[in-house]
């Protein structure tokens, strides 16, 4: 890992100005909630039945149960590669991530009606998404804990999952895509933090650090990214029946697609290239 702690710090402050900036746009501006509005009503769209029931099971991917027993392999792994610090330090992230989300919720509560299906929706305290910071979180861990080989496709994989667990919680209309937006952030602070306060540690001990500095290589990301977004944008134009004609119509939910998947892989592949070792 890059012994970069103050750098790593920095990008953790980043992304919690950016997560608070997400904050004031979505909740703050009035076009900013009607926009998150609209975009989430597009998405609505494809959970109708016969997709609701996978759709909905990709959102209970980042269920408490899957998550904790995500969080025990990830440790596992850490001590598989003797990096105990990593392995102390893996559960300290997830759960300050995901608690600071269930604290966030009803500190930041703001009642957002929304006509869903004709029903007004009231989104009570939803910002951040506990789902969306669960699963980021464990993507994010899992390039953190990996080697510096298996960096890119777990960087890759991780943000595959982040992504898709992201557009079933929109579809379902559980969540707007400002909510998954936050999540995706406080997950990355927090990942960010961690990393830093473990290069600060494992530079005061060199001598149980595995040497030699590796980089993750950059053209397999690349290709890996392309893929990804290309796969993301199949199912979005022909995945479900009618979406394709209900998502040209409305940008807005294109748009908020594109930013869940662009931060989605950002972040996971962004942590892989800052990693060092």
């Amino acid at each position: 890992m890059a012994r970069r702690p103050l750098a790593l710090g920095a990008l953790a402050l980043l992304s919690a100005a950016v997560a608070l900036a997400v904050w004031l746009i979505a909740l703050g501006i009035p076009r900013g909630r009607a926009l998150d509005a609209s975009a989430m009503l597009t998405f609505g769209g494809v959970a109708a039945p016969p997709l609701q029931p996978s759709i909905m099971g990709v959102a209970h991917l980042a269920d408490p149960l899957p998550f904790v027993i995500g969080g025990i392999a990830l440790v596992v792994v850490a001590l598989l590669r003797r990096r105990w610090l990593m392995a102390a330090l893996v559960p300290v992230i997830l759960l300050g991530a995901n608690v600071t989300t269930q604290l966030l919720k009803p500190a930041l509560a703001d009642v957002r009606l929304i006509e869903l299906y004709g029903v007004g929706t009231v989104y009570p305290g939803s910002w951040p998404s506990g789902h969306a910071t669960a699963s980021m979180s464990l993507a994010l861990c899992l390039v953190l804990v990996v080697g510096p080989r298996l960096r890119a496709p777990a960087a890759l994989l991780g943000a595959g999952y982040a992504i898709a667990v992201g557009y079933a919680l929109v579809a379902l209309g559980w969540h707007l895509p400002s909510d998954v937006l936050g999540g995706y952030l406080v997950a990355a602070t927090f990942t960010l933090l961690g990393a830093a306060a473990l290069a600060a540690l494992e530079a005061r001990r060199p001598a149980h650090a595995p040497a030699g500095p590796s980089t993750v290589p950059l053209p397999a990301l690349a290709a890996g990214a392309g893929a990804l977004l290309a796969l993301a944008g199949a199912v979005a134009l022909i995945g479900a029946p009618g979406m394709t004609l209900n998502a040209l119509e409305h940008p807005t939910a294109l748009a908020a697609g594109a930013g869940i998947a662009a931060l989605g892989l950002t972040l996971t592949a962004g942590l892989a290239l800052v990693l060092r070792r």
